[in-house]
């Protein structure tokens, strides 16, 4: 039985966000941990996850991404609260945090930290040869941009992991297939030569409706190298293969030495989140697209809030995968 590599901690229990405002009322939030732990639990019961736990990491790579404006607002907040505080924005602006659904806790400079350093590990252990790892960090970060928090994410784990790759001299590209567009990402690199994709809701009706547009497609030396595939409600599997073939045939002429997947089950038909029509079957054909590539995977857990749908998912998706 094949197997992929899996860098995962449990401590992510830990991160407990338990209410966000949406239309101006309280409600529960949906970043719960089991939707990382029921994917857990799938891929030991198959015997499909060879599991490791993060390594450490100076704080200092944070610096890659984040300004330190930033970096010190959030660890300074998290320190000034209680222990069952949640903080949410006041001032947009002054507050570095973009929407009211992303609360900030005593441990979140903590919690975010840890997601990073799976990130991280992720990323260290590609360059070591393996052909696919799976980091499940949690809390998420392909919101998060390089001043703000927000859509779950505190830090952008994606881009970090892509700055790791970078700096030992090797090209990588982002692709992400989680149904949000990733807004954090394209504005760290929006700028940049580093390929970025993104196929998810369109936001004329899909969070975060600031961004996602076919028409961002970089600036300076990023021109061209940002790619939007906005798609409409329901989008079933025909149409959603399409668009990831469109993505990876941009992909193989980029020719990256590596390839970094942010990947969201919210794209299930089945998520309070989405608005996609994919059943759990078509995760298989999914994940043998991207298995069939030239090129090492790195795959980043991104979104995905029904624990259950998230687990079948997962487990078709690195079936197809490791096909």
């Amino acid at each position: 039985m094949k197997m992929i590599k899996v860098v995962y901690s449990h401590d992510h229990v830990k991160h407990i966000p338990k209410h966000e405002i949406d239309k101006g009322k309280f409600i529960e939030n949906y970043d719960k941990s089991e939707r990382i732990e029921r994917i857990r639990e799938k891929l030991i019961v198959h015997e499909m996850g060879d599991f490791v736990e993060p390594h450490d990491f100076p704080i200092s790579y944070l610096y890659t991404v984040h300004s330190p404006v930033y970096i010190e607002w959030l660890k300074n907040k998290a320190m000034s609260l209680k222990k069952n505080d949640e903080y949410f924005p006041e001032v947009f602006g002054y507050d570095r945090c973009f929407d009211t659904g992303t609360p900030i806790m005593r441990n979140t400079f903590e919690q975010a930290w840890l997601s990073a350093k799976m990130a991280l590990t992720g990323a260290k252990l590609i360059l070591e040869d393996e052909d696919f790892v799976y980091c499940l960090c949690r809390p998420p970060g392909h919101h998060a941009n390089s001043l703000s928090c927000g859509g779950y994410c505190y830090f952008n784990n994606a881009a970090l992991a892509a700055f790791y790759i970078l700096k030992e001299g090797f090209d990588v590209a982002i692709l992400d297939l989680d149904f949000h567009h990733f807004n954090g990402t394209q504005d760290i690199f929006y700028a940049s030569n580093l390929l970025t994709i993104s196929i998810h809701g369109h936001p004329n009706w899909a969070y975060p409706w600031i961004s996602g547009f076919e028409w961002e497609n970089g600036e300076d030396e990023g021109l061209g190298r940002n790619i939007n595939i906005p798609l409409e409600k329901g989008t079933k599997i025909d149409e959603y293969l399409k668009s990831l073939e469109l993505a990876l045939s941009e992909i193989e002429n980029y020719d990256p030495d590596f390839l970094i997947v942010s990947l969201g089950f919210d794209t299930h038909e089945d998520d309070p989140q989405g608005g996609f029509s994919l059943k759990t079957d078509d995760y298989e054909s999914i994940g043998k697209m991207l298995g069939e590539t030239d090129y090492p995977l790195l795959f980043i857990q991104e979104g995905g809030y029904n624990p259950e749908a998230n687990a079948n998912a997962a487990l078709k998706f690195f079936k197809g995968v490791l096909r």
